[in-house]
């Protein structure tokens, strides 16, 4: 998903991007339109920097920026404080080299402003990734018997959640139109979620840890006629391994056929499929 400011009719603003190397890219070309002595030369000279070649491959991808460059693009963009901190989250944002690190500056994104858009964001939509039960909770609006009290819900999930983070739940599905409210409690919508692609990797690796750490309790707490769980391991051809993950697309898919009509299903159930190498390549 490209994101892009409307370069057309205002300069483009920190708060509405979640990659800094498109916003730069906006800003160049917004600032390029409305004055024509601006140029990249002209950006990295007003930015203190030393070359503008270093600044266009940082827009292109190529190159990341440092804490001394991104002191001295703030500068170049006069941006305000709380702007100023946005930008240096989202440059560390998306530079990070590992999960832990892109959490870390993930938070203080969040933090930096409440009118940034991954704060608009979060404040609903991308909640269902980071917490694991919003789909139970979804998913358990379709089951016989359902009650929509929070407390008759939290006492029936597995993994253990309070009646108030059940009833903050029910709030953010119908604010998304997953659920729209009946007579007699919920029923199910299905509108289109989409997220930012430049966050999603973070968000999905949240809601998959957490439903790692289910499994981990379900292994160890159920009895085995409540479970299953097993693996294989095989060698296959590198050429391959895009062939099986389309087959293991395709087969989750056909799981799907299982699920039961609304207000015939007695329990929610969890399917984890993983497919991961255990060897480097040789």
């Amino acid at each position: 998903m490209m994101e892009s400011a409307n370069t057309k009719s205002k300069e483009p603003d920190i708060l509405q991007y979640t990659n800094y190397r498109v916003f730069l890219r906006d800003f160049y070309e917004y600032k390029k339109k409305t004055s024509s002595a601006f140029s990249l030369r002209f950006f990295a000279e007003k930015s203190g920097l030393s070359s503008h070649a270093h600044l266009k491959l940082a827009i292109d991808g190529k190159r990341n920026i440092t804490k001394n460059t991104v002191v001295k693009l703030i500068s170049g963009l006069n941006l305000d404080a709380k702007r100023a901190a946005y930008f240096e989250s989202l440059v560390f944002f998306n530079q990070a080299k590992n999960d832990k690190e892109k959490q870390i500056y993930y938070a203080q994104l969040l933090k930096a402003s409440p009118r940034s858009k991954l704060r608009s964001l979060e404040k609903a939509q991308f909640r269902i990734f980071r917490e694991w039960y919003h789909s139970v909770i979804l998913e358990m609006t379709s089951l016989k018997g359902f009650n929509a009290a929070p407390e008759w819900i939290s006492k029936h999930v597995m993994g253990g959640i309070t009646p108030a983070q059940t009833a903050e739940s029910l709030k953010i599905l119908l604010e998304l139109g997953l659920l729209v409210k009946t007579a007699n409690g919920f029923r199910q919508k299905d509108p289109l979620l989409t997220t930012d692609d430049e966050v999603q990797d973070v968000l999905v690796k949240f809601y998959h840890n957490q439903m790692l750490k289910l499994a981990s309790t379900a292994l160890s707490e159920l009895p085995g006629n409540q479970r299953d769980f097993s693996a294989v391991t095989f060698a296959i051809k590198r050429k391959d391994f895009p062939s099986l993950k389309k087959h293991l697309q395709l087969m989750r898919k056909e799981l799907l056929d299982f699920s039961a009509s609304n207000g015939e299903a007695d329990d929610i159930v969890q399917v984890n499929i993983q497919l991961f190498p255990l060897t480097r390549g040789v």
